[in-house]
């Protein structure tokens, strides 16, 4: 009966330890959480999830990136690109993190994309992909349905009460 505990005791904390693990493993993440509009922003993504459209690629890795906002005709038009498609930008350039992971920080978004305040900023859009890029193909990594990647935006105001409820 006490190696039965044990055993049980040992397959819950395995068990834990793995979920534990699988949760570190995002195609995308950033700081801070959650993400205003006046925020400086720092991304990271992985190329082992998603659609894995850069998995053990070695070379320079560029990002295409742009807003949804409230200006935006639909859920995905793109507004203020920063970058044009295929653009070898060092400005655009993202920093090797690790193998099969790469970041990308912005300087308060409003501000890096020239936003008016009277527009809402509700997502930013954001493609890593390779330099070798020839016309339109690249090797793009995207979400595993081929979808572009999207960090939601929060009201800042909303935010701010939220923290101001919680105290």
């Amino acid at each position: 009966m006490a190696r039965w505990k044990l055993l049980k005791g040992n397959i819950w904390v395995v068990t834990g330890l793995l979920l534990l693990a699988s949760c570190k493993h995002t195609l995308l993440d950033w700081n801070p959480t959650p993400v205003t509009d006046t925020d400086d922003v720092e991304i990271v993504c992985n190329a082992s999830e998603g659609n894995k459209g850069l998995l053990n690629y070695e070379g320079p890795v560029y990002i295409h990136v742009g807003l949804i906002t409230s200006k935006s005709t639909h859920k995905n038009d793109w507004r203020y690109v920063k970058f044009n498609w295929g653009s070898r930008q060092r400005e655009a350039e993202a920093t090797p993190a690790g193998k099969n992971k790469w970041t990308y920080s912005i300087k308060n978004i409003r501000s890096f994309f020239d936003v008016a305040a009277d527009e809402q900023i509700i997502k930013l859009a954001i493609l890593f992909r390779s330099g070798a890029c020839i016309d339109v193909y690249c090797k793009t990594l995207r979400n595993a349905d081929g979808s572009d990647m999207y960090i939601p935006i929060e009201d800042k105001t909303a935010v701010i009460q939220s923290q101001t409820v919680r105290k």
